[in-house]
């Protein structure tokens, strides 16, 4: 019973939603320790020249369940909360994009093993609508978190 007239006009149909960004690193050490590099130390590898609201002189931590960046006059922002996770091996979070109006969407880590080398760091970055807001952020994120993922596979004592 969707069209009862036969001369109902078809509603539009909706664009696809952007892509899932999906990136991946290996690091020379155990998904444990690759998992506390990342939540535990992550004020030590994330590139606040890349992204950040107060700049390099800003703190990235994960407590709490949430991303938060502190400035140097301890102002807040919130980057992330966590909805999902299991130590040593995911993290989920809800993402919130600092940009004016930005939308909120899921950023996945997976920490899976690999015999006799260490760690695959899988990443993937979703959740992107159709709008210009949204493509504008998955730009944005496009180029950052390869730089990001090299900068934590440097943390973690990968050889580039």
């Amino acid at each position: 019973m969707s069209n009862l007239f036969s001369d109902a006009v078809p509603l539009p149909a909706e664009p696809d939603p952007a892509p899932v960004l999906a990136y991946s690193v290996n690091v020379p050490v155990p998904p444990d320790h690759a998992y506390a590099g990342f939540v535990d130390n992550i004020h030590l590898w994330w590139p606040a020249q890349n992204l950040s609201i107060y700049g390099v002189g800003s703190f990235f931590d994960l407590e709490d369940g949430t991303l938060v960046e502190t400035s140097p006059e301890n102002e807040e922002a919130v980057w992330a909360d966590v909805f999902g996770r299991e130590d040593g091996c995911r993290l989920d979070l809800a993402w919130h994009h600092q940009l004016p109006g930005g939308t909120q969407t899921e950023l996945s880590l997976r920490f899976d093993r690999i015999p006799d080398e260490g760690t695959l760091v899988s990443l993937t970055h979703g959740g992107w609508s159709t709008a210009q807001q949204s493509h504008t952020e998955r730009s944005l994120y496009e180029a950052f978190w390869p730089t990001a993922l090299e900068k934590f596979k440097r943390f973690m004592g990968a050889i580039l």
